[in-house]
């Protein structure tokens, strides 16, 4: 009989233990092996008890504050170096879902208790698996993501951009800005060509934009560049220098004159910067050969205001180039990362102002607006719900400029975001 009290002893003595490392090792505030945030102690309240997210809160909590956690995780990360494909200067390391887009910000989202909302509905997504975020290339130092897409998708995001196109007046330009990634233009042929060419999904997405939707070149240009340094090489993110290739085209298609490149001052962030792919792969030629962030000097503005929501009610500081301090993601020095919506006042008085509606690759682009538009807002539509239309009409907005990485096409939070403009 004894022996029936053994486990349920073990099980019990092992629960206290944990709970005592819970209480005995301090909180922690970010991961740096995980480049993020890390969740902290929620508040309990009668509204958060009841609506549930007092408890998926305190879920997050206890997974965030492990005990031993990033010890843990290294162990995981060695596995997964295992499960590597090919050798050499070339390999493929293979993955599950491997978001790069889901979102990050330099500090903590103030989200007030009278604002707190549910998350949108994620879309449910066909398919897909063989066709998108299935892997990271790496080409001796430098990692990339394995693109891959079918028709229907570039048909889904094509129908995206077209309804905002319709929900806005004619008045309003709409410019589709698709943004692709280091794999076009550094992997070998077979990695790019075919159903993995972005260069061709590109095209096929801005070829099915209705009349109205101005697209944006910026694949020759960056194309043109690409023995710069316009991508990072532990990061799915361009540099300052790819950025400004985005932006150059963008002048292009909207009849501006670009700030030449050369007229641009610059520095370079301190500390070094290894970034989402080097977080998968934990792979040591990665390691060895770290990226760095440089920043190029735009024009100073007036003011710079991050808003918890599109109803811009709750307002918190934000800045356009940003100090990351000690956070591993340098390249949150742009915008500070993914705030909900900002409001950049600029020094130009031209009573011009445009919307950015933007993912990640659009902080680093922002910025250079500064010099052709009164007042840039930059809306992210994973965070943040309104109607487009609406909210183009409230502040006078001129142009619209939708900006995706190529991996947006597939990728559930941005399309969900995308619908909810016009929803």
């Amino acid at each position: 009989m004894k022996r029936d009290y053994i486990l349920p002893a073990l099980f019990i003595t092992a629960l206290t233990a944990v709970g005592l490392l819970y209480l005995a090792v301090p909180d922690r505030d970010a991961s740096e092996s995980e480049n993020r945030r890390l969740a902290s102690l929620p508040r309990l309240t009668a509204a958060s008890l009841v609506d549930g997210s007092f408890s998926e809160d305190m879920d997050e909590y206890m997974k965030d504050q492990f005990p031993f956690r990033d010890k843990l995780i290294a162990v995981g990360d060695r596995l997964r170096a295992a499960l590597t494909l090919g050798g050499g200067d070339v390999e493929v390391v293979l993955g599950g879902n491997m978001d790069m887009g889901e979102g990050e910000t330099l500090t903590e989202i103030p989200e007030p208790e009278a604002e707190k909302k549910p998350a949108p509905a994620k879309i449910e997504l066909a398919d897909e698996a063989d066709y998108n975020n299935r892997g990271i290339i790496i080409v001796g130092s430098r990692a990339m993501e394995l693109f891959g897409a079918e028709y229907s998708m570039l048909e889904r995001y094509s129908s995206k951009i077209n309804a905002i196109r319709q929900a806005l007046p004619p008045d309003v330009s709409v410019y589709s800005l698709i943004v692709p990634t280091a794999a076009e233009f550094y992997s070998p042929v077979q990695y790019h060509e075919g159903r993995r060419s972005q260069k061709e999904a590109i095209a096929g997405m801005q070829a099915m934009m209705t009349e109205g939707v101005t697209p944006v070149d910026a694949y020759t240009y960056l194309a043109a560049a690409a023995d710069r340094y316009i991508y990072f090489r532990s990061d799915h993110h361009w540099t300052v220098r790819g950025a400004y290739q985005g932006y150059y085209a963008f002048c292009k298609a909207a009849g501006l004159e670009p700030t030449p490149e050369e007229d641009f001052s610059s520095y370079y962030v301190e500390g070094r910067f290894l970034g989402t792919l080097y977080r998968y792969t934990k792979k040591k030629v990665i390691a060895d050969d770290p990226d760095s962030v440089e920043v190029l000097s735009v024009p100073a503005v007036e003011s710079c205001t991050a808003y918890t929501s599109a109803s811009m009610e709750y307002p918190y500081e934000a800045g356009v180039i940003v100090d990351p301090g000690k956070s591993g993601n340098k390249y949150l020095t742009f915008l500070g990362g993914d705030n909900p919506l900002m409001r950049i006042v600029t020094t130009c008085k031209n009573g011009r102002r445009v919307l950015v509606v933007k993912d990640s690759f659009g902080n680093a682009f922002v910025p250079f607006l500064s010099a052709h538009y009164e007042e840039v807002y930059v809306l992210d539509p994973r965070s943040a719900c309104t109607s487009i239309a609406q909210f183009c009409a409230d502040h006078a907005i001129n142009d619209v400029i939708i900006e995706n990485y190529a991996f947006a096409i597939g990728n559930p939070e941005i399309l969900a975001g995308l619908t909810g403009l016009v929803g």
